[in-house]
Parts: structure tokens; sequence; C-alpha cells
């Protein structure tokens, strides 16, 4: 039937004012910037020449009422389409109607005959003479023929910012279009809409546009004002409708946790809303531990996006029996007036909720709380439908596969101690001490939700309050976990139970996942590793592999099998076998570098790692330590996992070094905590040790050196070997923690011994052992006389290396230690000192601690000659090295003292008030420098920024280092002539001990320091 006169012109206006509807829209997302209104059928507007008023439907204004976008909508029956010269018509009108107009839109729903699609093509050309050609060709047998040729170039350029935009959209699309954007508006201010209520507001705004367009209000409809009516109050579209048609939650909805967390629920947000198809179902899982807090992730999310659903659906998952009951009540809310026959069985049921689901127009959200199995769950499941599907679960491997997931962790310290402050100390006083035994509760928690709801519930029904938190936290975790009665609501299971369920279910599997056995007994080892990133095969071999096999089947760390190997089950399984009972999570790998980068000791699948909470391992360690089997759990860990640090060490990957070494302290703490000694447990703490003095922690070294020592000097057998190698590290940290020269002395004494003793049995050893006392002793005595007993010493050690075959590796130590002596001394010209650098550079094999060491010592003899340019580009290495890795801070030290000293020289020698502070204190100044000897100091301050203090002062020889490096930050200051710097730097040397300045080998620091002092105070005299 064709459509009359009057319904054509009726349906031509809604969809004008739709169209309307939908600009206002933009405008209020800021998706169209500047505008403050919009005029509808503008018969007043700020081009008062225009004698068309009907060429505009509507146009966006700025505050001024200028044009920012002028629209003309047309609408056609079905089938329609629109020429090339009605297209340039309606356009060419627009442009002379409103001139001053930033852009011009055609919008129409009826089909672009090809030459109108032309005609917007060529609209965007960028040259105006081709634009006025390429129209005239167009148009050359239309009414506007002419038009082209006599349009001013002002209208031309105007024409170039029109366009013809196509709409094909049915008006229910648009409609619900609408409505979709104006409930997600709305959700983002929190004030919620439902599906009849947004039919209802979008019929109300284009009733609004349609008083406008008939002459109210000049036409003009502000931004602020749209703003307004469409986010007018919730309770008024209630009362309109006589009840919320949003937001509405069926069955047992928990309350919203006490303490939010907003992060996860984020998480879950975007996961749902990932961008699937209209009537494609997201689901995302939440997966975490028991205990963990999954379901009041869960809760919190429906409370807080509630505005963005009709309906929340809340489902038991539990079991088959929880699915159905859950699914019953559903369907007695979607038809409350249908007689369901209560005993179909379970196909019928959820097929007949499924297809009420996918049928509804409205946005719904289901929670399915507590899945066990996801093949249980699978056959209820809604596939079609505007909803999201949210779904908590213990069970991670069963899920792995899952596109969306959102793994729950710990709460942050701050929603702990507010989870804790709710629960002891909701009306009382909340002080500083309170504020601090509730942050070290959260912590010996490890913010583990239920753990500390737990403990809360006992403290407070045994009315002992977080004042006793600190006396009974043992006590806590050891037996008030266990206490059914403390279980808050919503909980079904003790922590600890569940733990120890979930440990006899992996049991129980053995017969048919013979990984379930591996990976409960893997968890015993796990107790004592660090609980963050576990690597699997480490794990995995800590668990299977005795040190015995591993040494006589010739296992080289870090250990991986692979696929092809003929093994009962795979770490990966063992993992897998781990996440089914939730007792693992899968965590971030220990290396993301490209296999290109990979270092010696990186191997395939050695980065893949998990993690197990604290709360769990403790358990397990309770369990374990009630047996005799933790020396050989603890010992067959240690042997692996010193193992792969000793490989990252020797392989200089630092990254790897970094990642292993939480696990390897761990390892340590609990021996230590358990007073249990091997000898693969003392290898390790001198592992350990060493992987300490690389990172600057020295105090934490000399205790696992000393640790390591006492159980060698109390086993049966000698191990002279081991001893000579720990005395002789444990010698030179004593001396750089200030212990005096009688106590490392007596170490090396007793190295000597070793040495002359293993001397023909271990030339190799005893070779790197002696050539690392010398340096020790080269260091001690410095330029002075050495004391007559450390004379003696050194000449027992040196008569010992003469004879003894040099390695590489000792023959480098020699080198390193005379070319340091060299440039102390003088002993060598500064040109032989950068060559013997460079030639030991040069060699591949060259450790990355003596790399360091040479680069810094060629940094140095490049000072001396002056030679900045050079000098700048290995120094600028090294502070790239220092940014990236917090390693070999005593290397680093050294250099800047040993730089900076001579770059402080030069750039001092630089400023007029400095030379003039030289020329008073020595009588003379060195020649001004080159230009470029300034940015060796700006990186030398670089590298002095990325250092802890402390390590500053970790060189026993190097004093005075935080006031040294404070006097080149002055020096800076002064060349800038900053005087705000000048005064704070200046006040802040006063902090710093300048004691060993005094001594005559400190001349050069010292006269710096004077110099660059001197200068800062005449400068702020003249300043102030």
């Amino acid at each position: 039937m064709a459509e009359r006169g009057g319904q054509a012109a009726a349906d031509g206006f809604q969809y004008q004012y739709l169209v309307t509807l939908e600009a206002l829209l933009d405008a209020a997302e800021d998706r169209v910037s500047g505008v403050a209104a919009a005029l509808i059928e503008p018969a007043i507007t700020a081009d008062q020449d225009s004698t068309d008023p009907d060429a505009v439907d509507f146009e966006l204004v700025d505050h001024e009422r200028t044009s920012l976008h002028a629209v003309q909508v047309k609408s056609g029956g079905s089938g329609a389409e629109m020429s090339a010269p009605d297209a340039f018509g309606i356009l060419l009108r627009m442009i002379r109607a409103r001139p001053r107009a930033r852009s011009y839109q055609l919008i129409t729903n009826m089909r672009l005959h090809p030459k109108a699609v032309q005609l917007n093509r060529i609209l965007g050309m960028d040259d105006p003479h081709e634009l006025r050609e390429r129209l005239q060709r167009l148009l050359e047998r239309s009414r506007w023929r002419q038009e082209p040729a006599v349009m001013s170039d002002e209208d031309v350029s105007r024409l170039r910012r029109a366009r013809v935009s196509v709409d094909l959209r049915e008006r229910f699309q648009l409609r619900d279009q609408l409505r979709e954007r104006m409930r997600r508006l709305r959700n983002e201010h929190r004030s919620g809409l439902g599906h009849e209520s947004a039919g209802r507001l979008t019929n109300y705004l284009a009733f609004e546009i349609h008083r406008r367009a008939s002459g109210e209000f000049d036409g003009l409809f502000s931004l602020a004002e749209f703003r307004e009516e469409l986010l007018t109050p919730g309770r008024h579209l209630a009362y309109e409708l006589g009840e919320f048609d949003w937001g509405v939650m069926v069955n047992a909805v928990p309350a919203p946790p006490d303490v939010p967390r907003p992060e996860l629920v984020g998480h879950i947000r975007t996961a749902l809303t990932g961008g699937r198809g209209e009537r494609a179902v997201s689901t995302c899982v939440v997966l975490g531990p028991s205990g963990i807090g999954k379901t009041s992730i869960a809760a919190a999310y429906a409370h807080d996006l509630a505005d963005s659903y009709d309906h929340i659906f809340w489902v038991n998952g539990e079991s088959s029996a929880s699915l159905r009951a859950s699914f019953q009540s559903l369907h007695d809310w979607l038809l409350p007036r249908n007689s369901y026959d209560a005993g179909a069985d379970n196909s019928r049921l959820r097929d007949r909720v499924r297809t009420l689901l996918s049928a509804s127009a409205r946005p719904w959200l289901m929670v399915i709380d507590n899945v066990v199995d996801r093949r249980l769950l699978q056959p209820w499941m809604p596939t079609s439908g505007r909803g999201h599907v949210l779904i908590t679960s213990t069970n991670q491997a069963s899920w792995a596969t899952h596109r969306a997931r959102v793994v729950v962790q710990s709460m942050t310290p701050d929603q702990a101690r507010t989870l804790i402050r709710i629960r002891l100390s909701p009306d009382e006083d909340w002080d500083a001490l309170s504020e601090r035994t509730a942050s070290d509760l959260a912590q010996r928690l490890n913010y583990w939700p239920l753990a500390i709801e737990l403990a809360c519930g006992h403290l407070a029904g045994c009315e002992f309050g977080l004042n006793e938190a600190a006396r009974y936290l043992e006590q806590i975790r050891d037996w008030a976990l266990d206490d059914t009665a403390s279980i808050p609501d919503g909980y079904p299971e003790t922590l600890v139970g569940a733990i120890r369920l979930a440990l006899q279910r992996l049991m129980d599997k053995d017969e048919l996942q013979p990984a379930s056995t591996g990976a409960a007994h893997s968890l015993f080892p796990a107790a004592y590793f660090a609980s963050r990133q576990i690597p699997i095969w480490l794990l995995y071999f800590s668990t299977l592999m005795s040190s015995d096999n591993a040494i006589q089947a010739g296992l080289r760390h870090p250990a991986v099998f692979s696929p092809a190997a003929k093994v009962p089950f795979t770490a990966h399984e063992m993992h897998r076998a781990l996440r089914t009972e939730s007792l693992a999570q899968r965590d971030e790998p220990l290396c993301t570098l490209p296999q290109q980068e990979w270092s010696t000791a990186h191997c395939e699948g050695i980065d893949d790692t998990i993690s197990i909470n604290e709360i769990v391992q403790h358990v397990i360690r309770t369990l374990a330590e009630r047996s005799s089997d933790v020396p050989e759990i603890l010992s067959q860990a240690a042997f692996h996992a010193q193992g792969w640090l000793t490989a990252f060490i020797e392989a200089d990957d630092e990254k790897h070094l970094l990642a292993v070494l939480p696990h390897v302290q761990s390892l340590a703490d609990h021996a230590s905590r358990l007073g249990i000694a091997t000898d693969t447990l003392a290898v390790m703490w001198g592992n350990l040790a060493g992987a300490y003095v690389l990172r600057g922690k020295l105090d934490d070294a000399r205790e696992a050196f000393e640790n390591e020592l006492a159980y060698l000097l109390t086993r049966r057998e000698p191990a002279p070997l081991l001893e000579l190698k720990t005395r002789t590290q444990l010698a030179d940290v004593l001396r750089n923690t200030g212990e005096t020269s009688a106590v490392w002395l007596h170490h090396l004494h007793r190295a000597r011994d070793l040495a002359f003793q293993l001397a023909d049995s271990r030339p190799e050893d005893v070779s790197l052992a002696v050539a690392n006392c010398l340096t020790i002793l080269a260091s001690h005595t410095g330029r002075g006389a050495a004391q007559p007993e450390v004379q003696t010493l050194a000449d027992d050690l040196e008569s010992l290396r003469q004879r003894m075959p040099g390695t590489p590796h000792s023959q480098a130590q020699r080198e390193i230690g005379q070319i340091t002596l060299a440039l102390s001394t003088g002993r060598m010209s500064d040109e032989e000192v950068e060559q013997r650098c460079r030639s030991l550079l040069e060699e591949d094999s060259l450790p990355r601690p003596q790399r360091l060491q040479v680069t810094g010592l060629l940094t140095e003899a490049l000072a001396f000659q002056h030679r900045w340019s050079d000098a700048l580009e290995h120094l600028q290495a090294l502070c790239e090295y220092m940014v990236e890795w917090p390693l070999h801070p005593q290397l680093m030290a050294r250099t800047l003292h040993n730089v900076g000293l001579r770059v402080g020289l030069a750039v001092a020698s630089g400023v007029p008030e400095c030379r003039t502070a030289f020329t008073v204190l020595i009588g003379e100044t060195d020649p001004s420098p080159a230009p470029e000897c300034r940015p060796l100091l700006s990186t030398l301050l670089s590298m002095v920024s990325h250092m802890p203090a402390g390590h500053l002062s970790l060189e026993a020889e190097v004093t005075c280092m935080p006031y040294k490096m404070q006097t080149l930050r002055l020096l800076d200051a002064v060349c800038d002539q900053d005087h705000e710097r000048l005064r704070t730097t200046h006040g802040e040397l006063a902090d710093h001990d300048s004691t060993a300045l005094a001594r005559d080998d400190e001349f050069g620091w010292r006269l710096l320091s004077d110099a660059v002092i001197a200068s800062a105070v005449s400068m702020m005299l003249r300043g102030a």
C-alpha cells in the first residue's frame, strides 16, 4: 500500500527529530567540541543576511550562537534515491544560508545515486580549482550546470567543508540505539534507565525538540538544558511508571561488601563489555582460591552496575540441584502467571529459561556463584540475548581457555586495614597505634580476606579487640583459623579445612590422574619458596629429583624436560592439578625478553611461574614440620634453586637472577628458622651471599657467609675448598662493612693456609682464591706502606700465585689490580692504562662484574686525558646499566668517586668563581675544560640519583661519599647559577660527614669541596 502524504510528512519529521536528538547526544558525550546549544528550525541566526531560513533543519552553535555545524535532514520512502544535482542543491543552499558555519552536513536515509557518491567523494579535494572543474563535469547536464563556474571562491571553500551522510538504519534501529546511548550516559552518572523508561525518555526528548521546531524558546535547546532533562532523577521516572524497571535483583543477591575493591569491579566491567555482538551473551569468570573474596566481588559488581541492567539474577552453581532451584526461581519471575510444571526435567526448565532470556529486549545480568565444574554448568549457560553472565569458581584449570577471566588476589593494604577497622573498631577511636597494629595484622595474614575475617572474628568473639592482636596473632594463625564458630556468614568451610581438604583430594586422585599426587607433594617444597613467581620447572625438579640423582644424570640448571621426554607427568600437568583445587595460580613470567636477547642460561619454558598464597604455604609447612621430612625437602629444593641462581650469575642474566633470588632467600630463612643445616644448604648460603654482594646488601651477605662457615666448621669431614672460598669472600665483606683489620685478616690467614694445602689438588680454584685475596690486600693498603703482618701475608700469597697455573679469570683479576694501582700511583701513563682496559674489554669471556669494573677504569683513564666525549660514551653505558639493574653498586660507587673527582675539578675550572677559589687555595688552576665536559657531570648526578644512599659507602677505602656527591650537586647548581638550588644544596652539605677529607690522600676532593663551597657562598651573597 502506498504511503499517504500525511504519513510521509509525519515520518519525515520523526526521523528529523531523532537525528537531532542523536546530534545532541553526541554533544552531551563530548564527541563534538565547543557546542553550547542546538538551534532547531532556526528562524533567527547570527547570519542576519540569510534569506533562506528553511535551508537548515538544525545547527549546533557555540555560546555566541556562531554556527559550528549546519545540518539538513532529508528522508525518503522505501527505494528512494538521491541524485547528485539534488544533493548539490541542498548543500549550496546551506553554505549560502550559513556562510559562517564551520561545517555542513546533509543527512539522508535514501540511497545515493552513483553520481551523488562521486559528488561526496570530490568534496574532500584539497585543490579548489580542481574541485570546481570536477563539479562542472559532474553537473554539466543538470540545472546546476552553470553554478560551478560562477560560484565565488568563498563558496567553493565552504563547499569543501560539506559532506553527505547516508543513514540506512530502520526507524526502530535508530530508536533502540538512542535508548541504549541514553542508558549508557545515565549509567555513567549512576542515574539508571530501564527499557520502558528509556522509551518514555526518548519520546519526551523528541517532543521537546518538536516544541522548539514549532518556534518555542526561539528554537534554542541549550546543552545544559538537554543534559538536565536527560539526567532527570530516576525516582521521577519510576513514579511515572509506578515502579523501577531497572536494577531489579532476583533471588538472594548478597549484600555489597563492606570494603569495595573497585579495580576488580573495573576489570569485570571491561571483560563483559568487550564488544561482542549485540545479542551474543558475554561471559566473565572470576577465579581464585576459597576465601579470597570472589563472591563478594561478584556482589559488588552487581550492586555497582545495577543501573546498567533491568534484571540481575543470582544463581547457585554449586551442584545440579542448586542450579535447578535457581533456574526455577528465574522462570517464575520471568513468567509469574505461567503454570509451569515443577516436576519437569532439567533440560525442559533450562531450555525454557534460556528461551525467555533470549527473547527479552531488556538487558540482564546473571551471576552464577561457586561453580565447581565447568562441565556441570555448560548445559545451563545462556548463549543468546542482551545479557552478561558472571561466574565465580575455584577451578582455574577448568576455565583456563575461557576468553574473559579475572583472577582475584589479596586485598590491598589499605583495603585490609579498612576491613579490620570495620570488624574490630567501627564506633571507637582509631589512632596511629591502631593503624600500625592493623597494618601488621593485615600483613601477617597476607591481606587475605577470609583469613582477616577469621582472625577478627576470633578477636571480637573473645573480646580481646585490636589491642591484643600482636599477642594472639600466632595463636590465631594456628588454631583460630580452624574455629568454625569464627567463620563469617557466607563461608561454608574454614580456610585451613579447605586447604587440607584440597590436599586430600589431590592425593585421592592418584589412580585417575598421576599428576595429582605429584602436585600434592609439590606443595611441600613450594611452601618454603617465596609465594609469587615460583618457576614451574624449578618446583617440578625440587619435588621429584634428588641431588644425587641430578648429579648422576648430569642435570644442568635451569632444567626443563622436552615435550618428547618419557615421564609419568609433566610440570604443566602438575600445575594443572594444583589449579584444579585452586591451590596455585598462574603468575607473571620470570622474563618477557624476545628470544634474541636471551642469555645462555635462558631456555624455553623456564619463565612459566605460579603463585601460592602465603596462608596456604603456612598450613602446608605446619603439616610438613610434624614429620621428619623437612631437612630432605629443604635440601632438595635448595640444590635446584641454588643451581638456577648460579647458572644465572655465571650467564650474567640479571633479570632471572633477581627473579630467582627471593626463592633462594626464602629457603635459607626457613632453614635458619628450623636450625637445619646440610651440605646442600651450605652451598646455597654461599651462593646467596654472593648474590647479596651483587646487590650491595653486605650485612645480609655477611650473615649468609657466616652461616655457611659455621656449618663447615662443625661438619664431620672437613671441606677445605668450600672453607677457602667462604673465608676469602667473607673477609672482603667484613672489610667493606667497617670491621677492623684484625677481624678479617684472621680469615685471610686461614685462607692462605688452606690455599697451600690445596695447591696441588685444586690448582685452578686456588689460583682464583689467591687472586681475590691479593686484591683485598691491595685495596686495603692503597698507596701507603703495608703493615708488617699484611706485607708478610701478601708476600706468601704472591709466592703461591707465581707457582700456580693462571686461569683467564685470575689473570684478568690480576690485570685489573695492576690497572687500579697504576691509576692511583701513576706507575703507568694514562694512554697505557687506556690500552690495557680496551684489550680486556675485547675479551668476550670477561664476566659482567669485571667488564663493568674495567669500563669504569677506562672512563677514569679517559677523564685523566681530558677526552671528555670518549669518557662520556663509556660513562653513559654504565649509567644505562645502573638504571636498569640494581647490581654491582660497589663498582658503581668507585666509578662515581674517581671519575667524579676528575670531572668535578675540570668543570669547576671553567667557573670564574671556582677558578678564583683555586687560585686563592693553591696559587694556580687547571686550563679551562672543553665544552663537552659538563654532560659528564649531569650523567654522574643521574647515576647518583638512581643509587640508594647506603650503596654509596660500600667500599671501605671510598670515604665521605654522600658529602662528595653533594659537592657535585652544589657544583651543578653553581654552574646553573640557580640561587634557590644553591641555598638548598649548600644547606644539606652539613648533614653529611666530611671528617675523612682531612687525610692527605683526600687532597683532591678537599680542594674541590672548598672551591665549590666558596663559589656558592659568593654567589648567594651577591644574589641576596
